[in-house]
C-alpha cells in the first residue's frame, strides 16, 4: 500500500505540474496572441522593405548610369558648341575637310569662302570647293562629310570627268553652319 500510495502521490504530482503547464501555456496564448501576431507581421513587413529595398539599388544604379550619361552628353554638346562657335568655324572646317580627304584619298584643289548669312539662331558660312578622286572615293567622301559633322550641309554638287585619268573633278558648294 505503500507503493500505491507512492505512486499515487507521483502521479498526482505529473497531474499537478501537467495542469499548471497547460494552463500557462492558456494565459500565454491569450496573452502573447496579438504579440505573435504583431511579430509574425513586421516579419513580412521587414522581408517587404528589404525587396523594396533591393529594388531600389538597382533603381538606384539605373538613375545614376542615366546622370553619368547625361553629363556624358553635356559634355559633348559643349564640345559641339565649340566647333560651331563662329570665330572658329573657318579653320575648323578647313581642318575638317582636308583631314576628311586625306582619309578617302580625294585631293582638295582650292576652298574659297563665300557668302554668310547670319540669323537670331545660327550664322551660315557658304564655300566652294574642288576636289579631285576616284568616283567611289568622292561618294565615300560626300557621305561622310555630311554625316561625320552635323553642321555641314552640301549645298550643290558639279562632277566632270578628266579625260586625262579615270579621276572625276567636283565642285562641292557647302554651307556651314555655326552659333
Amino acid at each position: 500500500m505503500q507503493i500505491f500510495r507512492y505512486l499515487n502521490r507521483k502521479i498526482v504530482d505529473l497531474i499537478s505540474i501537467s495542469a499548471i503547464l497547460a494552463l500557462s501555456l492558456f494565459f500565454f496564448s491569450i496573452f502573447l496572441k496579438d504579440d505573435i501576431s504583431n511579430y509574425n507581421s513586421l516579419k513580412q513587413k521587414l522581408s517587404s522593405l528589404r525587396s523594396s529595398a533591393d529594388s531600389s539599388v538597382s533603381m538606384i544604379n539605373e538613375q545614376k548610369k542615366k546622370a553619368s550619361d547625361i553629363a556624358d552628353l553635356e559634355k559633348e554638346m559643349d564640345d559641339y558648341k565649340k566647333i560651331f562657335k563662329v570665330e572658329n568655324k573657318t579653320s575648323y572646317f578647313l581642318n575638317y575637310i582636308t583631314a576628311l580627304a586625306r582619309r578617302h584619298r580625294i585631293e582638295v584643289s582650292s576652298i574659297e569662302p563665300g557668302e554668310v548669312t547670319k540669323s537670331d539662331a545660327f550664322t551660315r558660312s557658304m564655300y566652294t570647293t574642288i576636289l579631285s578622286g576616284g568616283f567611289y572615293d568622292v561618294y565615300n567622301y560626300l557621305y561622310s562629310l555630311e554625316e561625320d559633322w552635323k553642321a555641314v550641309k552640301i549645298e550643290r554638287v558639279l562632277m566632270d570627268k578628266n579625260s586625262d585619268d579615270s579621276k572625276i573633278q567636283v565642285v562641292l558648294s557647302v554651307a556651314v553652319l555655326s552659333i
